[in-house]
């Protein structure tokens, strides 16, 4: 070898892991918990009547309501599956910048973007839970807007940073 060897901050290392972590917990729970879950959010709903548009039909709530359960054990269900996968992009996306980015501020700025980035599948709980606090709609643009994003644009800066510089010095 031709130098040290580096590799990424413990605390990017930190992010992905627990996104692995959460996302396999996650996963394992929505299965197991499914009839509690689908409890709690019928229950959040119900108290929120006000936030989906209950009008006192029956037939119409109980469709508002289903929708709305739906839309919260989506967000659970997309929370999974990105932490799994985000998990391990930002895991091998810092240790590649590690390793071949020679520049250190340019290598910061990548570990910023991509730890960012692993947090994106954060933006589906606030989803899950927004949408059964301040009604479906609201719920999901609220979530969107401030949350998935801003983290999915930081993830996708931080990937294409590493693809530039990483072009740059094959150059």
């Amino acid at each position: 070898m031709s130098g040290p060897v580096r590799r990424p901050p413990l605390a990017v290392v930190l992010v992905a892991i627990s996104m692995l972590a959460l996302g396999e917990t996650a996963g394992a729970m929505m299965s197991w918990l499914k009839p509690e879950i689908q409890r709690y959010a019928a229950a959040r709903v119900t108290a929120n009547a006000q936030a989906h548009g209950f009008s006192g039909s029956a037939e119409y709530d109980d469709e508002v309501r289903d929708r709305a359960i739906f839309a919260a054990e989506a967000g659970l269900s997309f929370f999974h599956v990105h932490a799994e996968g985000v998990g391990l992009v930002l895991f091998f996306a810092s240790t590649l910048a590690a390793a071949t980015v020679p520049w250190r501020r340019a290598r910061a700025a990548l570990y910023l973007l991509l730890a960012l980035g692993g947090l994106f599948p954060l933006g589906y709980v606030v989803y899950g839970a927004a949408v059964l606090e301040v009604g479906r709609d609201a719920g999901i643009e609220l979530a969107e807007r401030w949350i998935l994003t801003p983290l999915g644009i930081a993830a996708i800066a931080g990937l294409v940073g590493l693809l530039l510089v990483t072009a740059r010095r094959r150059a």
